[in-house]
């Protein structure tokens, strides 16, 4: 039987993490996003922190309190109704870890997981894409050459959200440039670690709370013990992160697309024109009646992929289908409310602004929605 209620101790979560992104998220990401950019804001690693929210993507056996996949989005998703910046940071710790849980040895789990329980707040990143590489991942021009005991990285990843502020790195990099995918692995790489330097954080247009800037590897050396799982094995750990990824994104976009939805409806009830609302008006209502059934429909796209998740089955298809859809209505959201909101959405920086800046910026982080299309067309 297909259900879908969520469970008491499900709801019970939800609504915490909802009075989280209300009372302590969304008040100060409109301050955040226009800031310069720069490193994280301390406030966003208090929240991680002080609420434990990697706890929530971490084994018990390495102190952690651990969500199912289901569970996780509706964090996830609330996290979005925030700030998607913020949720964004969340996310991108949430696909380095899964690629330690995928992957990884008992060793590497038990060093670098806890790292993630610091009571100060911290995060980890992913260093996948590179400028000239774009969505190729099957070439990438960052090597890593075995030398001993120690791969020497040389490279430049762009961008990389949480550059700069993460605890540690997946690095993917080429060690055999001659075998295609089979030459890539993946790596492990404190923060710290000596060789790499970040370039100048990006002013971004949209998620400006989420920091991003290049990484650059000259000679760092990486002892072996960092390889996550056989050598060759990456590319194979990149797909299946990049799939959990997607739909984890997806949540976001779905927090983002309900905040949007919740402001414009609110306004639409209150703003008079003609001696009554102008949700009155079938031109707005019925923008918003749309909206509010593609909500629910991009909400049980990414149930599903985590369902599947859950279950540990194949569900590459599924997550793209979660980010494309989630993310195309989240940008339509913020975009239908930037014009129900009229002159007010045009006075200066306001919530649905950031909305359309955050949602368009959406489209692209994690695969874009032409690669989305691409992925499910070839399941089909």
């Amino acid at each position: 039987m297909i259900a879908f209620e969520l469970t008491p101790e499900q709801i019970d979560l939800q609504n915490k993490m909802h009075t989280l992104a209300r009372e302590k998220i969304q008040p100060y990401s409109l301050r955040v996003d226009g800031k310069q950019p720069g490193p994280m804001d301390e406030g966003i690693l208090k929240i991680i922190g002080g609420e434990n929210l990697n706890a929530f993507i971490i084994p018990r056996a390495f102190g952690g309190n651990p969500l199912d996949r289901v569970t996780l989005s509706l964090v996830t998703e609330e996290i979005g109704f925030g700030c998607a910046g913020v949720a964004s940071i969340y996310a991108a710790t949430v696909h380095a870890v899964s690629a330690i849980l995928l992957g990884g040895s008992p060793e590497q789990k038990d060093t670098f997981l806890p790292l993630l329980l610091n009571p100060g707040g911290s995060v980890a990143g992913c260093a996948i894409t590179e400028e000239k590489g774009g969505s190729d991942t099957t070439s990438f021009a960052t090597t890593a050459r075995l030398e001993g005991d120690y791969y020497i990285i040389n490279g430049a990843k762009s961008p990389v959200i949480n550059a700069g502020n993460a605890a540690f790195y997946i690095v993917f990099a080429n060690s055999d440039t001659g075998r295609g995918r089979a030459g890539v692995n993946a790596f492990i790489v404190a923060g710290d670690t000596k060789g790499m330097t970040f370039g100048p954080f990006y002013d971004k247009p949209g998620l400006r709370s989420t920091p991003s800037a290049a990484i650059f590897f000259n000679e760092v050396a990486v002892h072996r013990s960092n390889l996550i799982g056989p050598p060759g094995s990456g590319y194979l750990l990149l797909m299946q992160t990049l799939d959990l990824g997607r739909a984890f994104f997806g949540a976001i976009c779905v927090g983002l697309a309900r905040a949007a939805i919740e402001e414009a409806t609110c306004y639409a009830k209150q703003r008079i024109i003609l001696e009554r609302p102008i949700i009155k008006n079938q031109g707005i209502s019925f923008i918003l009646a749309e909206l509010a059934t593609e909500l629910d429909a991009a909400r049980l796209l990414v149930w599903r992929a985590c369902r599947l998740m859950d279950l540990n089955t194949d569900y590459t298809r599924e997550s793209s289908m979660a980010k494309l859809f989630a993310s195309e209505v989240a940008f339509r959201a913020a975009s239908e409310g930037m014009l129900i909101w009229g002159q007010k959405s045009c006075t200066g920086r306001s919530l649905m602004d950031k909305y359309q800046r955050d949602a368009q910026t959406l489209r692209i982080v994690e695969g874009t929605s032409q690669i989305q299309k691409m992925i499910i067309a070839s399941q089909l």
